[in-house]
């Protein structure tokens, strides 16, 4: 699957299926509206999740609520086609904390595509059972095709209601709800954006969260550092969107701790290696790129004595999973907020919920 940006053209196996019409500018009322990618995202756009987020927080450490009754009766599913422990699991506790309806669908093995039921019609198919709809996809532009099939169910007058599709991770493309409850993670260190600077390290090529966090970084005025391998580069079009916010790039860890106040890490995500292909070329290629790479994860490994070499205030974030490139001996150190970066999804998964079905948990604090 393949995508012209300019013109948000996808193609799926010879098919072009132009999905500009359910990536809309998300500004200050998001009701209805598809979370697909960060560039639907400015930082006028950006702050009513961080508002709505931190009024969820209040609300689920209040003992006394521990939730809220915001969206009753309303059903959420999650349809995750690629593995997940956290994404799946707090956008669920998310809507139940809402007062809402959640079902996690994990694989696809049970459903009606084991019959031939195509991708267009199982999304249809999950349109009438849900109010809103979040997926993760091993493909590029995943989501998008979702809430493509269904617009088009609703032209068609096929569905009474239009279903808010959330991207809840696309293949090697994007992971908006992410970045957005990253950001929260800064914003509650920091209080701001202007002027911080990001080191970011890893595969810059597959990592679809570090996509994403960059491009929300850039949106709210923090300078970026690129900390990449020449075998997995920073794409030339995200390097066009970054503009003048991306201020370096470099493979040298060393050197962008000593000057970051917040490192992101990322694993290496070698399941989008190709290990099998026809072309002996392709393959030779795609052995000797991965032997470099996981060279460098070598290089970059963060470990308790290596993070001292960073500022007092500054902070380590990692989405998880972790492997060798976060040592668990770097935990007990204070600038480590991973664990608190996965606790504080749920609050912004909260705000991302009912900004799209048009809610808002700031009145109910």
């Amino acid at each position: 699957m393949a995508v012209t940006q300019e013109t948000m053209i996808v193609d799926v196996d010879g098919e072009t299926i132009d999905i500009s019409g359910v990536i809309q500018p998300i500004d200050g009322d998001a009701s209805g509206k598809n979370l697909l990618c960060m560039q639907q995202l400015n930082a006028e756009g950006i702050q009513p999740y961080i508002d709505e987020a931190y009024a969820a927080e209040l609300i689920i450490k209040n003992r006394s609520r521990n939730g809220i009754n915001l969206l009753p009766h309303v059903v959420l599913k999650a349809v995750m086609r690629q593995p997940s422990t956290r994404t799946g699991g707090s956008i669920t506790t998310a809507m139940r904390k809402l007062g809402g309806t959640a079902e996690l669908i994990s694989g696809m093995h049970s459903s009606s595509e084991a019959k031939g039921e195509t991708l267009a019609d199982s999304w249809v198919a999950f349109a009438t059972q849900a109010d809103i709809i979040g997926t993760r996809t091993a493909e590029d532009w995943g989501p998008a095709l979702a809430a493509h099939a269904i617009n088009e169910a609703v032209e068609y007058g096929q569905l009474w209601q239009r279903v808010p599709v959330i991207n809840l991770g696309d293949g090697r493309n994007e992971h908006p709800t992410q970045a957005l409850g990253d950001l929260f993670t800064i914003h509650k260190r920091f209080k701001r954006f202007e002027g911080l600077r990001l080191a970011v390290v890893g595969d810059h090529e597959r990592y679809r969260a570090h996509h994403s966090l960059m491009l929300g970084a850039a949106a709210v005025g923090m300078e970026i550092i690129v900390v990449e391998s020449p075998a997995a580069p920073i794409p030339s079009s995200l390097v066009e969107l970054l503009g003048a916010n991306l201020v370096a790039r470099h493979g040298d860890l060393d050197i962008a701790m000593a000057d970051t106040d917040v490192l992101y890490l990322g694993r290496n995500p070698d399941e989008y290696t190709k290990k099998d292909d026809e072309d002996e070329e392709i393959v030779r290629r795609e052995k000797a790129r991965s032997e470099q790479l996981a060279a460098d994860y070598e290089g970059w490994i963060v470990d308790y004595d290596r993070l001292q070499r960073m500022k007092p205030g500054s902070i380590v974030m990692h989405p998880r999973p972790r492997r060798d490139e976060l040592n668990p001996d770097a935990d007990s150190d204070p600038r480590m907020k991973d664990v608190e970066q996965m606790a504080n999804m749920i609050p912004m998964r909260m705000a991302i919920i009912a900004r799209h079905l048009g809610k808002s948990i700031v009145e109910h604090v």
